[in-house]
């Protein structure tokens, strides 16, 4: 009798100590998708503050590019003026991005962002170049797909949907 209130008890105290167990595997499962909701929610976030801070300086930059596409480019003066505008907007654009401070919760991505940051600048970089010369924006804009396929790729893999910073700002 002894023996079997014996291995009733161990097994009581088994029984405990799996649910126990199951207890914080299932709080680490909870933690770990708050954890995963943070990231997308800040990622999300993060990359609407791109979009906003270049479309906060870019407009001149926009303007010079639509109108160029449309061959409604201004002569004379009128063109002078809107190309230095262009190239402060260009430039403004290259040092906007480097005030964007990557979120701590998007650390296991800060280097793909920097990436495309640094793209991103580069870009500009050579649209403020080009503006002085003929304006040739197509080395610029590889640039720039480059850095869009990147954070397109870190929206994606957060399981959002996919979209184009490269949209968001040249409007």
């Amino acid at each position: 009798m002894k023996k079997l209130w014996a291995i009733g008890l161990l097994a009581a105290v088994l029984l405990a100590g799996c649910g126990e167990e199951q207890s914080a595997e299932s709080t680490e499962a909870t933690t770990g998708s708050e954890d995963s909701k943070d990231v997308k929610k800040d990622m999300m976030r993060f990359y609407l503050t791109i979009s906003n801070t270049i479309n906060a300086v870019d407009v001149d930059l926009n303007t010079f590019e639509k109108m160029k596409a449309e061959d409604l480019l201004p002569e004379g003066e009128e063109l002078k003026a809107m190309t230095d505008a262009a190239i402060v907007s260009a430039k403004d654009s290259a040092a906007a991005i480097e005030t964007l401070e990557i979120p701590a919760v998007l650390e296991n991505q800060k280097e793909q962002i920097e990436t495309a940051f640094t793209a991103i600048r580069e870009s500009y970089e050579i649209k403020a170049e080009e503006l002085t010369k003929d304006a040739s924006f197509e080395a610029a804009d590889e640039k720039f797909t480059e850095a869009d396929t990147m954070l397109n790729e870190l929206l994606t893999e957060q399981g959002l949907a996919g979209s184009s910073i490269q949209n968001e700002v040249s409007q």
